[in-house]
C-alpha cells in the first residue's frame, strides 16, 4: 500500500507531468460533461480505485490489516487525500503538502492494521 502511495506522490510531482496528474485535471474539467472521454475517464478512475479496494482485502487475507477492513472505505479515504495534496501542493503552493499527505495516509494505515 505504501508503494503505491509513494508511486503517486513521485508521479504527481514528476517533470514530464507539469501540470500534475492529468487525472485530477481531466476530472474537474469532465465530471460534469457526458461523452466517450468522460467515459473512458470514469472507467479508468474505478480500476485504480479498484487496485486499492483490492490491495486492502488481499492484505486483510494475508493478515496485514483487520478481516473487517473496509477497501472501498479506505480506497475512498487514500484518494481524498491525494486529491487534497494535488490541490495544496500545486494550487496553493503548500511547502508543507507532501508531509501532510503522508501523515494522513499513515493515519489511514493505522486503522485499518490489526
Amino acid at each position: 500500500m505504501r508503494a503505491l502511495f509513494e508511486r503517486w506522490l513521485a508521479w504527481e510531482e514528476a517533470e514530464t507531468l507539469p501540470g500534475g496528474c492529468v487525472f485530477v485535471a481531466a476530472a474537474s474539467e469532465l465530471d460534469d460533461r457526458p461523452g466517450p472521454v468522460r467515459d473512458r475517464l470514469v472507467e479508468l478512475q474505478r480500476q485504480w480505485i479498484d487496485v486499492i479496494a483490492t490491495s486492502v482485502h488481499k492484505g486483510a487475507e494475508v493478515g496485514r490489516f483487520r478481516a473487517d477492513a473496509d477497501g472501498q472505505q479506505f480506497a475512498q479515504d487514500l484518494y481524498g487525500v491525494m486529491l487534497a495534496f494535488h490541490h495544496h501542493a500545486r494550487l496553493l503552493g503548500d511547502s508543507r503538502a507532501r508531509t501532510r499527505a503522508r501523515r494522513a495516509f499513515d493515519a489511514l494505515l493505522r486503522a485499518i492494521r490489526p
